[in-house]
């Protein structure tokens, strides 16, 4: 039998890589080669395992599966296939076009038609046909999923909620036991985790620099190179935080310079 196709899977949950894992163990023509747990991850190891299929979970902290896609370089396209929970109006958009889908739940049946659908189309015109779709993809995707997302964050107060446009906040950042945002004129505590505003923000505007803090990228005013191969990034209002290694090698990626 000829070479099993190696197989990466992306996903922020757990629970979805173990069943995605599961199911496609039963499948004699795949190998699962890894799991990643986020998009910064599946593009690392896109480029240092270089796998034949990618399953890419749609909505994942770092870097969407969307933005993920758009950043593989064109001579490594692996088979692109994304996974979804939304509904059946987000998902006529990757019917549109070149590249698999699958909607959850899926089942062994639906993952093994995904995997035929695969043996069936050459590698070379599946990356073309890849590369020249991905663009029109990510653009219908951000246009029928900004309903998902106002551009404030509800803060509660004692008899209303405070409305906290995108725009003013510089950073989120935890401390101690709290969740903090940083804007131009004063700071809020609220009770969401940094892995809650990691999902809900929109990557294209913020980024998670360390474990403990979300900087917006509109609100950086420098950026210091630092020991360990890491940056100081000094914000709009003065405040100082130092990336992790992890994030430090992409952050002149999205940053594009």
């Amino acid at each position: 039998m000829k070479n099993k196709y190696r197989v990466l899977i992306a996903d922020d949950e757990a629970p979805a890589r173990a069943k995605m894992q599961r199911m496609l163990s039963t499948i004699e023509t795949v190998e699962v080669i890894s799991l990643a747990k986020n998009g910064l991850e599946a593009l690392e190891q896109i480029d240092q395992l270089k796998p034949d299929i990618v399953f890419l979970d749609i909505e994942m902290p770092g870097l969407t599966g969307i933005e993920v896609a758009r950043s593989i370089g064109t001579s490594k396209v692996p088979y692109i296939v994304f996974a979804t929970a939304y509904n059946e109006f987000a998902v006529n958009a990757f019917e549109l076009n070149a590249i698999d889908y699958l909607l959850k739940p899926f089942n062994e049946e639906r993952l093994l038609q995904t995997i035929e659908k695969i043996q069936a189309q050459p590698k070379g015109r599946f990356a073309e046909e890849v590369i020249k779709s991905i663009d029109k993809v990510a653009q219908e995707w951000e246009e029928n999923s900004s309903f998902q997302f106002s551009n404030k964050i509800p803060i509660p107060t004692i008899d209303r909620y405070k409305l906290v446009d995108y725009d003013d906040v510089i950073c989120i950042e935890v401390e101690e036991r709290f969740t903090i945002i940083y804007t131009k004129d004063r700071t809020y505590t609220v009770s969401q985790t940094l892995d809650h505003f990691e999902k809900k923000l929109p990557t294209r505007e913020f980024f998670r620099i360390n474990r403990a803090c979300i900087i917006s990228l509109s609100k950086i005013k420098e950026i210091v190179i630092w020991f360990g191969n890491r940056f100081k990034i000094v914000l709009t209002n003065g405040k100082e935080v130092i990336s992790s290694r992890e994030k430090s090698k992409y952050l002149k990626q999205i940053l594009k310079y």
